[in-house]
């Protein structure tokens, strides 16, 4: 009986905890949407380039969107974590095993999809120098993880237009030069859910503010990357706004990055993002490369994909 009391004591606990989450969160949304019209009117007033009233326009409207998203992503976690006692790995980045001993696991059987993936592996094993492999969690999330987590763990330099613009600091991790120290670090920032979401909306916001620049650019004739004419040609991204809310909003939650997004991220770090497409073996879409227009000082960074859809890190022999 005693046992009993104290379950229900407790399951009522976790109900108020999650009504006053909740409450809070609410409350910080409408008070965000407040001052949303307030600044939009001042932009409104007092500005007349367009460009700064539309990226203000969108970013707030961002903001309120994302805010709303946020907490009720908190409610069901509350839910599933403290009614249901779901299952939680904590660290989103595994650590590196043997790449044949992965794909001889995941990949069990004669089937002849179990063939073509096994000797894609094997070509990516001997060929490529790839030994080894970090499974990523995943969830729509995963291309940013996979991208980042090697940008961090590497200390690869930030963008150039993103230092002139002076539109993000990145943590200290940046500028550490001890490898260990750094892996630590990585470590630590991807087993904190907060920390990590934070850091791919940050990222979103700079994928955001690239495709302005290059919708203003092509409006007015100025020079832009290849793919932004397939990118706005798109009926549910004819401009930025249907971009942010058909397509980039929705990257984490209901869905991840699709191809021409691949290029826009390779384009907002700098990077030439190097993608082996295990399905695609012995095919010339085997390796892919976003974005195909790139500069020679750019980093480049390595993902491993079965589906297009989950990504996991591939690990070169030193």
């Amino acid at each position: 009986m005693g046992e009993s009391n104290n379950l229900v004591s407790g399951i009522s606990t976790q109900n108020d905890s999650i009504a006053a989450a909740v409450m809070k969160e609410r409350s910080e949304a409408e008070s965000l949407k407040t001052a949303v019209g307030v600044v939009v009117n001042f932009l409104w007033m007092r500005l007349n380039k367009p460009i700064v009233i539309g990226v203000g326009i969108l970013v707030l409207t961002w903001l309120v969107m994302r805010r709303s998203c946020l907490y009720l992503r908190h409610v069901l976690k509350c839910c599933q974590r403290r009614c249901f006692r779901t299952p939680f790995q904590k660290n989103s980045i595994d650590q590196k095993v043997d790449l044949m001993e992965y794909a001889v696991r995941e990949w069990k059987g004669t089937t002849e999809a179990a063939k073509l993936m096994k000797k894609g592996y094997r070509e990516v094993y001997k060929n490529h120098n790839i030994k080894h492999i970090r499974r990523v969690r995943g969830d729509n999330y995963c291309a940013l993880r996979a991208t980042l987590f090697q940008v961090l763990i590497r200390g690869l330099p930030l963008p150039t237009w993103i230092k002139e613009q002076d539109i993000v600091k990145w943590n200290e991790m940046n500028s550490i030069r001890d490898q260990e120290k750094r892996e630590e670090m990585c470590k630590v920032l991807f087993s904190d859910e907060d920390k990590e979401y934070k850091l791919y909306e940050a990222v979103k916001f700079l994928m955001l503010y690239l495709v302005i620049e290059f919708y203003e650019e092509m409006k007015n004739g100025g020079n832009f990357p290849g793919f932004v004419t397939f990118l706005f040609a798109r009926d549910t991204s004819s401009d930025p706004l249907s971009f942010m809310m058909n397509h980039l909003n929705h990257i984490g939650d209901t869905g991840g990055l699709e191809q021409i997004e691949m290029f826009l991220l390779g384009y907002s770090l700098e990077l030439k993002i190097r993608v082996f497409r295990i399905s695609k073996y012995k095919t010339e879409e085997f390796q892919s490369i976003y974005p195909e227009e790139y500069g020679r000082e750019w980093q480049e960074v390595i993902l491993l994909t079965e589906d297009d859809r989950h990504y996991n890190i591939p690990v070169i022999a030193k």
